[in-house]
C-alpha cells in the first residue's frame, strides 16, 4: 500500500537519494534550505511524498507559474519514483494528486518539461493524458556572486 502525504523537513535524508535517481545529485545539506523555502510557500508550491512498506519511495514538486501572456499553470518541477518501486502506479498517483491540488487552487493547466533523452518519462506522461505542446531550447547562464 502506498500513502501520499506532504513532505516534511525530516524527509531530507530520503529525498536526497531520490534527487540523484532523477539525475540531480544533492546532499541533505544542499536540500535542506531548498525544502524549507518550498514548504514556506504552501499556496503556490506542492511537495508530496509517497511512502510504502520500505519507506519513502517517491516525490512530486509542483508550483503555480503565473505568466503575463497566459493563465497560470501548475508546472511539475520534479517527479521521481525510486527505481525499486517503479511500475507500481506510484508516479500516476503522485501526478493525480498534483492535478487535484491544481484544481483546488483554480489552475486548469499543467505543464511538465522532460529532457529529450528521457523517452520512458515521455511515454509515462503521454499515458497520463499529456501531449507534446512544443519543442524548445533551454538556455542558461551562470551568474557569479
Amino acid at each position: 500500500m502506498v500513502k501520499l502525504r506532504p513532505a516534511h523537513p525530516d524527509d531530507i535524508a530520503a529525498l536526497a537519494p531520490l534527487c540523484g535517481e532523477l539525475g540531480y545529485p544533492a546532499s541533505a545539506g544542499q536540500l535542506a534550505p531548498r525544502l524549507a523555502a518550498l514548504l514556506a510557500q504552501p499556496a503556490t508550491h506542492l511537495l508530496l511524498v509517497a511512502e510504502n512498506a520500505s519507506g519513502l519511495c517517491g516525490w512530486i514538486h509542483g508550483y503555480i507559474r503565473p505568466l503575463l501572456e497566459s493563465d497560470p499553470a501548475l508546472e511539475i518541477g520534479g517527479l521521481v519514483v525510486a527505481e525499486r518501486a517503479r511500475g507500481q502506479g506510484i508516479g500516476a498517483l503522485l501526478l493525480t494528486a498534483a492535478e487535484s491540488w491544481a484544481r483546488q487552487q483554480g489552475v486548469t493547466q499543467l505543464t511538465v518539461r522532460c529532457h529529450e533523452q528521457r523517452t520512458g518519462a515521455h511515454r509515462f506522461y503521454q499515458n497520463q493524458g499529456y501531449h507534446v505542446a512544443k519543442r524548445q531550447l533551454c538556455l542558461r547562464k551562470r551568474l557569479t556572486p
